[in-house]
């Protein structure tokens, strides 16, 4: 019988959406993920307006309790908001805490880690293929890089009772499928059918999380395509033919993981 997650465990979606146009829209929020695991708490990717959701009434997230900002890859929906938060997270760089991770480019030619916020964490790192990064209770690993224009990593986080994985935004390619095994699959799926290369549609999503078999399977970053198409009525479709549960994310829902895993 699976371990039942930690009191605590969550994953709080301060957005839902993906890609340039629904971050020029709006139409869904592009917030970014919240990610609470054995004590240990993580923002991944602070896109637009990530500062603001996480302060927002219904979820009043603080973001001097964050124990790491984490950049799958430095696109604008992923890191539009990434330097508010890191002065939200040492309050204006007067407490020098937190670990800021992203992708080399992240820092290098055309940064969106802004040289002046740099010394405001505890550390700043590097994420690489094969990586591993202790969080407290968790270790964050970056199994492989993605395939997408800038350099990206998905995610596995790893903790006493539970592995939650993040793949990014990406192609799909079989490796993946080895590569982010867990107990919880987060997908950012941007188009309903393919269009390109470097993203997932629904159904690559599908074939991953058949593949993969997670305990629990979340659809999230979604471009007009998916919007439009009504996610949660497709994650209904891939529960049912795949036999894995499947959620659709929406902007502000607080995922409780011991409830979601729950039998039945």
């Amino acid at each position: 019988m699976p371990t039942p997650p930690s009191a605590g465990d969550q994953l709080v979606f301060l957005g839902s959406g993906g890609g340039r146009m629904t971050t020029a829209t709006q139409l869904r929020a592009t917030g970014g993920l919240w990610v609470s695991l054995d004590g240990t708490t993580l923002h991944i990717d602070p896109g637009p307006g990530a500062l603001v959701h996480c302060r927002a009434k219904d979820l009043a997230l603080d973001p001097t309790r964050l124990d790491a900002i984490v950049l799958t890859h430095k696109h604008l929906d992923h890191a539009g908001d990434v330097n508010a938060m890191i002065e939200a997270m040492t309050e204006g760089g007067t407490k020098h805490r937190g670990l800021v991770l992203a992708p080399s480019d992240a820092y290098e030619e055309d940064p969106v880690i802004l040289q002046y916020v740099r010394g405001y964490p505890a550390a700043t790192g590097i994420l690489e293929p094969g990586g591993r990064y202790p969080l407290g209770a968790v270790t964050l690993e970056t199994p492989l890089r993605l395939r997408h224009p800038v350099e990206t990593y998905g995610l596995r986080l790893v903790g006493s009772r539970l592995t939650v994985s993040l793949i990014a935004c990406t192609g799909y390619f079989p490796e993946l499928e080895e590569a982010f095994r867990g107990d919880v699959l987060v997908l950012n799926v941007v188009f309903h059918h393919r269009r390109d290369e470097i993203h997932l549609c629904l159904e690559d999503a599908e074939r991953l999380i058949a593949a993969i078999r997670p305990r629990l399977a979340v659809l999230t970053h979604f471009g007009m395509t998916m919007i439009r198409a009504r996610p949660w009525e497709l994650a209904d479709r891939v529960s049912q033919a795949t036999g894995i549960k499947t959620l659709a994310a929406r902007d502000h829902q607080r995922l409780d993981l011991a409830k979601a895993l729950a039998p039945g």
